[in-house]
């Protein structure tokens, strides 16, 4: 293990990353971006620190950031050796979790010889005399948050109480009165849209989906509309078994009446699957990453009647075959098979160096395929498919991915570097030993996985998975259970890595 810094005097010329955290997306506060990485230019140019060009930003809540993907890419590279310090320009930019500070420091960062340094507070995680301070610091960061959640809480309810408002963002058809306190009204230039979509609806005809691509409204809205009992003149705060509801001024004259209302829940329930409240505590480890041949995501279906987990292809194409339903481990064991075969043995890591010092650079991620997404959003969206927001919010992630992509051709990782990194995360899989530790690290290595019925097409890694070889070192062919008369014999499934003939090349022409 590197030996840890014992004060600021000891950091010069080590290397760092940086950590920047927002709490939600698009926030841009005193506390933003612009302002921790200044906070952190200034604190490299004071200690004379090496600047790797490493950033994990993330938008996410400070108490629940130790779960997300990007946390788990920082430890992986911390873990491979790429950086010293992990600089945080702010003490509460960091987290605001007391617990998960002292368990990522003390089991995470410090055993791969990391520092955690509160730019601010000029603070080191790794000197004994500021580990008071730091204590002090993260556990007053979660009192806030604490606090503040409380506060939040407070005033909805008496808001709730003394006005009969719900309190938050006015929905569509209303909107807050101008003068204190302003309270939730019904706005005439709208409401007549919102109404419509239930008229519309309780005809039995049309599906949310169809209501949609009619109104330009994303059809997750509409449910959420339709179930929303302010429109029959209900104020509801909480949801499910505490929910609590209480007349709204309207309600003598809602503009959903009681019968209108009626009519639409019997339509929701007729095309409800299945009887009761779907399960929440499995965890989908392939959430969002599954996508049938034929380009639609397969989504989760909840629990069927027979108690397993399901996912659905809503409705079938010829290449999915006659079976609509099939079990969630028919892809789960398979995928989690190959990561955990992931082989770093002296040919795996000989073809990643010769493939990563190649002059011929392997194809990180396909930009083709990405110029293609392009243009069928921009059609999607001409089309009156999408909404102008979603447009620009897939069109951004898009335009991320392609200069990430352009990067890593560019620039590349280096050899030792990448087999580090490689080697990082075989060992942190194993160490994952709940669902959701897993799931966020599928996330971290898979960007999607197509399929047709239980065949596997092909699997796409991420832009960091390929830019460190793990194309060469995850395993194309893999063991999977198969039922029998009398019990499960194993059985070989193949689920190809895209790209990987490339790779393979390129290690090919360096070797010889």
């Amino acid at each position: 293990m590197k030996r840890l810094p014992r004060s600021l005097d000891d950091i010069g010329g080590l290397r760092v990353a940086r950590w920047i955290r927002e709490s939600t997306k698009g926030q841009y506060d005193r506390f933003g971006p612009a302002s921790q990485r200044e906070q952190q230019d200034r604190f490299i140019e004071r200690y004379g620190l090496i600047d790797t060009g490493l950033t994990f930003q993330v938008a996410q809540s400070g108490t629940t950031v130790w779960r997300s993907a990007v946390m788990t890419q920082m430890l992986a590279e911390a873990k491979a050796g790429a950086f010293d310090l992990l600089l945080a320009g702010y003490s509460d930019r960091w987290q605001r979790n007391l617990r998960r500070t002292l368990e990522l420091l003390e089991d995470n960062l410090h055993p791969a010889g990391v520092a955690l340094v509160m730019c601010d507070r000029r603070i080191i995680s790794s000197d004994p005399h500021d580990w008071d301070e730091l204590v002090a610091e993260s556990a007053g960061a979660e009192k806030y948050s604490r606090r503040l959640s409380e506060r939040i809480t407070e005033g909805y309810a008496a808001k709730f109480a003394q006005e009969n408002d719900p309190g938050g963002h006015a929905g569509l058809g209303f909107r807050r009165s101008p003068e204190p306190p302003n309270v939730l009204q019904i706005d005439p230039a709208t409401i007549g849209t919102a109404v419509s979509l239930f008229e519309r609806y309780a005809l039995g005809t049309l599906s949310a989906q169809q209501l949609a691509a009619e109104t330009g409204l994303e059809a997750t809205r509409i449910r959420a509309i339709l179930m929303n009992p302010i429109y029959n003149g209900w104020i509801r705060r909480h949801r499910g078994p505490n929910e609590t509801r209480r007349p709204a001024p309207w309600r003598s004259n809602p503009p959903v009446s009681d019968e209108l209302w009626a009519r639409v829940e019997d339509v929701r329930q007729t095309k409800c699957r299945g009887s009761g409240p779907r399960r929440n505590d499995r965890v989908d480890l392939l959430g969002g990453l599954l996508y049938c041949v034929c380009g639609k995501p397969i989504r989760s279906d909840g629990w069927a009647a027979n108690r397993r987990y399901r996912k659905l292809h809503t409705k079938p194409c010829q290449e999915w075959g006659a079976a609509a339903r099939i079990p969630a481990e028919a892809w789960e064991e398979p995928i989690l098979a190959q990561v955990g075969g992931i082989t770093l043995d002296d040919g795996v890591i000989a073809r990643v160096v010769a493939a990563l010092g190649s002059t011929v650079r392997p194809v990180a991620i396909d930009r083709t395929r990405i110029e293609r997404q392009m243009r069928e959003l921009a059609l999607e969206h001409v089309g009156g498919g999408i909404s102008d927001e979603t447009y620009l919010e897939r069109l951004k992630h898009l335009r991320a991915s392609l200069a990430e992509a352009e990067e890593h051709a560019q620039v590349g990782v280096p050899a030792d570097r990448a087999v580090e990194w490689l080697r990082a995360l075989a060992e942190t899989w194993q160490q994952a030993d709940v669902p959701e530790a897993r799931s966020e690290l599928l996330h971290a290595i898979y960007e999607r996985i197509v399929i047709a019925g239980r065949e596997f097409v092909s699997a796409r890694l991420t832009p960091a998975a390929y830019a460190h070889g793990l194309a060469l070192a995850l395993p194309e062919i893999v063991a999977k259970a198969r039922p029998t008369g009398v019990g499960h014999a194993l059985a070989t499934c193949r689920i190809p890595i895209k790209g990987r003939d490339e790779w393979v090349a390129a290690a090919e022409a360096k070797s010889a």
